[in-house]
């Protein structure tokens, strides 16, 4: 699956921290530094699992529970349609 950022949000980084508004809810998130690098990563031509391997190779974590917390997380954005996904 291949991600892109919703066209109705608007975002920031701001000091390795993602900060993102919904247009259509008007609702502000704040991410956390490993929900940030994942919301950078979504860039309409990665898919979920090149997110992962990202995030692996970056923070200390192991391939399987970054494949579960990434998955997790896409799904809320996915959710909350932050993000959009296509076959890849």
């Amino acid at each position: 699956m291949i991600l892109s950022k919703s066209p109705a949000t608007a975002w920031r980084v701001i000091e390795g921290e993602a900060v993102i508004l919904s247009l259509d809810t008007k609702v502000f998130r704040g991410l956390n530094a490993v929900g940030s690098r994942v919301w950078e990563l979504i860039d309409g031509r990665r898919s979920v699992d090149e997110i992962v391997t990202e995030i692996v190779g970056e923070f200390e974590v192991a391939p399987e529970v970054a494949t579960r917390d990434v998955g997790t997380f896409v799904a809320e954005l996915l959710e909350k349609r932050l993000v959009t996904a296509a076959p890849p």
